[in-house]
């Protein structure tokens, strides 16, 4: 009897023990369950760092990269992108992508030698990442494995390649016109690495969102046009295009404003409402329902944010200054219908984006 008592008290023991490993592995990272706020930092000064900041708190980590791998990150933190337990950060005047772990944010890979990179998206265990180049010259989508140790290729897409997108089987890039004015989306299939199409749409197209149809929705900045004395000449207008990923044509386009730029967009939670805005000298986030044909003139939040994304969860917008490039920015957090804000903390120089970790 008692080496039966003895038996079933060791089986429990271990029981227990193993159910308590489980749910410690179930624990999230210390860099996990709050936002991932990526500051660029001030040109050639390569002070580019990452804030996290708490969803149920006002609590913030600083300089999160530094702190844990003991090294700089790099010189301008331009975009990134979380995929598959990894984040993906583009340095752009580093000319590298920094692959670290979501959870912990230990540095795992790291791909360098790029030129002038902007934006990243991961698709089926492969990097693909636009890059402007040089001076007037092309852009390009740098292919990578998802660990960064094995370049696959280099597609050659239009001019100022910025925003990049995955929907419906396709890579879709923005061609911004980098240094001059581009009008054109290129249409990259994942599986042979070709170009299938190169569509044309607004002036100086930046980023893109997908909506509850699956249409892709490209924000076509416009730009100023100056003269030689860079004195104003005038300006080519903004735009919001959907794209039908079937066909691969313009489904629509909604006329925005004739002399403002808008620089980011990102949609609803139910993937219905368009919100658009932000960027270098912009007032305001607006939003529009993808069903309409016309804009409210009306910002839903007033303000200069240098860049701003919506919470996927709960629909928060969170907007972000930069009152300069040599002191802290701020992040804001408003209700997804612009009340608020309801939270502001201190972050890094720049910020620019924010993912959801």
């Amino acid at each position: 009897m008692n080496r039966k008592f003895l038996s079933l008290a060791i089986f429990a023991f271990l029981a227990v023990a193993l159910i308590s490993c489980e749910k410690d592995d179930k624990k999230p990272g210390k860099f996990e369950n709050g936002a991932i706020v990526l500051n660029e930092g001030a040109f050639m000064q390569s002070n580019a760092s990452v804030s996290w900041v708490s969803y149920q708190s006002d609590s913030v980590v600083n300089n999160v990269f530094e702190n844990v791998n003991a090294r700089p990150l790099g010189d301008v933190l331009q975009g990134g992108v979380k995929a598959n337990g990894k984040i993906y950060l583009v340095l752009n005047n580093s000319g590298k992508v920094v692959i670290v772990n979501s959870s912990d944010f230990i540095q795992t890979g790291e791909v360098s030698n790029l030129n002038n990179p902007r934006y990243a998206v991961v698709v089926d265990g492969k990097l693909f990442v636009s890059q402007w180049n040089g001076w007037g010259q092309k852009g390009a989508v740098m292919v990578y494995n998802a660990s960064g140790s094995e370049k696959i290729d280099s597609i050659p897409v239009g001019t100022g390649a910025e925003g990049i997108i995955y929907a419906a089987g396709k890579v879709w890039v923005a061609n911004s016109g980098g240094y001059g004015v581009d009008s054109t989306v290129t249409a990259i299939n994942t599986s042979t690495l070709k170009v299938e199409k190169t569509i044309n749409v607004g002036y100086c197209p930046k980023e893109f969102t997908v909506d509850a149809n699956g249409k892709v929705w490209v924000l076509c900045s416009g730009t100023t046009i100056y003269d030689a004395n860079w004195n104003v000449a005038g300006h080519k207008p903004s735009s919001l295009v959907a794209i039908n990923t079937s066909t691969m044509s313009v489904e629509k386009s909604v006329n925005l404003f004739n002399d403002m730029h808008p620089s980011h967009i990102d949609i609803s939670v139910d993937k219905q409402t368009i919100y658009f805005g932000g960027g270098f000298g912009f007032n305001g986030i607006y939003n529009v329902q993808i069903a309409a044909s016309s804009i409210n003139q009306t910002p839903l939040v007033s303000g200069y944010y240098y860049g701003f994304n919506v919470n996927p969860i709960n629909g928060d917008i969170y907007t972000l200054e930069a009152p300069s490039f040599t002191s802290a920015g701020s992040l804001k957090v408003y209700n997804s219908d612009g009340s608020g804000p309801k939270k502001t903390v201190s972050v890094g120089i720049g910020p620019n984006g924010v993912l959801f970790n």
